[in-house]
């Protein structure tokens, strides 16, 4: 059994929406969410901006699994897809991975899913700052 440890790089905006956690699996990083009571919106499922900021977080430390934690870049494009609605007291995962790299822009794509389905298909664009 994998066991979830808390994920760092959570300051600012991402404290207020986890905390996330992390695990290393065969295959590559899982991220998760404990989704809660304050992730609903009004009809009683998780809010979709909830899980674009997770889905964000997840591509964006995807990134830098494969890229190097130290190197900093930021989110210009992020394409979501809502597959299904997300219930409170149930956790959410996201796995995602680099598609293509130039020299100043990152490709990824990734889904957020909980025990029974893909709930998003999340897609991006990166902005590499700086030099790698």
């Amino acid at each position: 059994m994998y066991r979830l440890a808390i994920a760092p790089q959570q300051a600012g905006f991402s404290s207020h929406l986890g905390p996330f956690y992390e695990v290393a699996l065969p295959h590559g990083m899982r991220r998760a969410l404990l989704l809660e009571d304050k992730h609903l919106n009004p009809e009683g499922v998780v809010h979709g901006g909830v899980l674009s900021a997770f889905a964000d977080f997840v591509l964006y430390r995807a990134i830098g699994d494969e890229l190097g934690h130290t190197r900093k870049f930021a989110t210009i494009e992020l394409n979501c897809q809502y597959l299904a609605a997300a219930k409170s007291g149930r956790w959410l995962y996201g796995e995602a991975h680099i598609l293509r790299q130039t020299t100043s822009l990152i490709f990824a794509a990734g889904e957020l899913f909980d025990d029974d389905r893909r709930v998003l298909f999340v897609s991006g664009i990166w902005k590499a700052l700086g030099k790698g």
